[in-house]
């Protein structure tokens, strides 16, 4: 009995030999590689980068709009008008003086006056001593009232006596607006030189018109 034991014993021990020869061995457990902590920085940061560069390729690109320049408009001012003179040169002609004065003066509020039309001779005409001359002024009525030939006078007032008669009567009546011819009888002086008489109208104490005369004595 106690050798049988041993035989299956035996027998026992010698086919669990077997089977564990038989048995591949069993795979070996990898080893955790060592992780180098400077390796694993570059790694975050080039992580970082790829992610913020595709970040930043997702953003849209804006592009800024043109500044506005506000236009500043100068006004020009418009032209000035200038004012131009034009001289006109035509060929020259003989002056010719008139033969008449402005008129003479005129009575308190008017109503007698009289306007000097010619005059002849001409102021500074020439006469020979003693030469016999009448001076004769062609007066116009240029007044309110009539001229009464009773009423109106002509007198020697003052200058050169070259007159032979110091006072007239008017030869007649002169409406308003008419003229009339007034005469002096005169005489050259004997001596040479400018000579000059001034004579006037009169109505009572009213004077409105002056007449005056220049000649010249060789």
């Amino acid at each position: 009995m106690p050798a049988t034991r041993k035989t299956k014993l035996l027998v026992w021990i010698t086919a669990l030999a077997l089977i564990m020869a038989c048995v591949p061995a069993l795979a070996t457990t990898p080893s955790v590689p060592t992780v180098d902590p400077g390796a694993v920085n570059t790694f975050i940061a080039q992580t970082v980068i790829a992610a913020s560069t595709r970040t930043a390729a997702a953003i849209p690109t804006f592009t800024s709009s043109p500044t506005f320049t506000p236009t500043v408009v100068t006004e020009t001012p418009l032209p000035t008008a200038t004012a131009t003179v034009i001289f006109i040169l035509s060929s020259p002609t003989p002056l010719v003086i008139p033969t008449f004065t402005s008129s003479g003066g005129s009575t308190s509020g008017g109503n007698f006056s009289c306007q000097i039309i010619r005059v002849r001779p001409a102021n500074g005409s020439t006469f020979n001593p003693r030469d016999d001359f009448d001076a004769i002024w062609t007066v116009r009525n240029n007044g309110q009232r009539n001229w009464d030939r009773n009423s109106i006078d002509i007198l020697y007032d003052s200058g050169d006596k070259i007159h032979k008669v110091s006072g007239y009567d008017l030869d007649a009546n002169v409406q308003v607006g008419d003229s009339i011819d007034v005469g002096v009888d005169m005489q050259a002086p004997k001596d040479s030189g400018n000579y000059s008489t001034k004579w006037i109208m009169r109505r009572g104490d009213n004077e409105f018109c002056t007449l005056t005369l220049t000649i010249n004595v060789r």
